[in-house]
């Protein structure tokens, strides 16, 4: 078979090819080059620098009667613009606030260098862009000092309805809460990985449970309902609490009043729901319902409040905020004795 060229044009073709290709690499690599200098910032301005530093105390809680700025420790001429002495409440770690700070900025355009004098004292920031010191603090714990002490406790009910994946993450997630079931056989298993992962349930009775062994229905005999309430007891013995929804057609069946009676009979009271703040019945979004459930807290009370699993998850980024702000959540089964009081 004959080529229309000659094998010494076919050289001189691969060859040229080959210039083409490492002088297209070498102009590439210098526009690509050229175009992330652009992006890159080199040195941040010492105002940017202190308003990351500003915004990183506020996540948490620092007000700004705490921050002191001693403008006598600056030299004319220096590079070092800014200097702080910074009181922290003693619930606040200041490594968790130093690494605030630092998580402030795109990563690489400050140096962070932070040094204890003492377990417990004085630590010294010194924050640096380009090679220069822009803002030095000093933080020192102050015993005088408190954030915002207002306590929060979550009960979170359809854990049933999520999905295997989400149920699992939320029964072994480390944030307090209790978790609210229906009496069933699937109810009775969550109850043994909730204990197993260090959590408490509460048992709420209704019209919805439809497992034949612990169904409270007024048409049942006072004997079968005596069945049905020895195996909610026996079950799920170790439930911190038991509610009932005083707003709801259980509580004005027939039967209602021997079921309280039996429960009472073995030392077992209820607690109403609406005690709580049932917060998807505010008529508002669910981010706004919690701003206003913080907003009004008082701090001599722990708010509970009663929401479901997926909302209880939509609303976990707003939960850390308040957290880092020194709110507490804590969990449900500490107090609850108190709502039995108010019966």
């Amino acid at each position: 078979m004959k080529f229309p060229f000659s094998r010494k044009e076919l050289i001189i073709v691969l060859f040229s090819l080959v210039i083409f290709l490492l002088i297209l690499d070498i102009v590439l690599s210098k526009i690509f080059k050229h175009s992330g200098n652009q992006i890159e910032k080199i040195e941040l301005y010492s105002g940017e620098i202190k308003d990351g530093f500003i915004s990183g105390m506020h996540n948490f809680g620092i007000k700004n009667d705490w921050i002191d700025e001693n403008k006598n420790d600056i030299k004319k001429g220096d590079s070092l613009k800014y200097s702080f002495k910074v009181k922290v409440p003693k619930d606040l770690p200041i490594p968790l606030l130093l690494n605030e700070i630092s998580n402030s900025f795109p990563p690489g355009e400050i140096t962070c260098v932070s040094r204890e004098s003492k377990v417990n004292g004085t630590t010294n920031l010194s924050l640096s862009s380009g090679g220069f010191d822009k803002l030095k603090a000093e933080f020192i714990y102050d015993p005088e000092i408190r954030r915002t002490s207002c306590s929060f406790g979550f009960l979170v009910y359809g854990l049933t309805k999520l999905d295997p994946v989400l149920q699992d993450h939320l029964i072994k997630v480390p944030e307090l809460f209790t978790v609210v079931l229906i009496p069933s056989k699937e109810s009775l298993e969550i109850s043994k990985r909730l204990k197993t992962n260090n959590k408490n349930y509460a048992v709420i009775l209704n019209n919805e449970i439809n497992d034949l062994d612990y169904k409270l229905v007024s048409s049942y005999s006072t004997e079968r309902l005596k069945l049905s309430i020895r195996s909610i007891l026996g079950n799920f013995s170790d439930a911190a609490a038991y509610l009932y929804n005083g707003n709801s057609g259980f509580t004005g069946e027939s039967k209602f009043a021997f079921i309280n009676n039996e429960f009472e009979k073995r030392n077992v009271r209820f607690i109403d729901i609406n005690k709580f703040d049932l917060i998807e019945e505010r008529g508002t979004s669910l981010d706004i319902s919690f701003e206003q459930i913080v907003n009004r807290a008082n701090e001599n009370k722990t708010e509970l409040i009663y929401i479901s699993a997926d909302n209880y998850l939509k609303l976990k980024p707003l939960i850390l905020k308040y957290m880092k702000v020194g709110y507490k959540f804590i969990n449900p089964s500490t107090v609850l004795a108190e709502y039995l009081k108010q019966q």
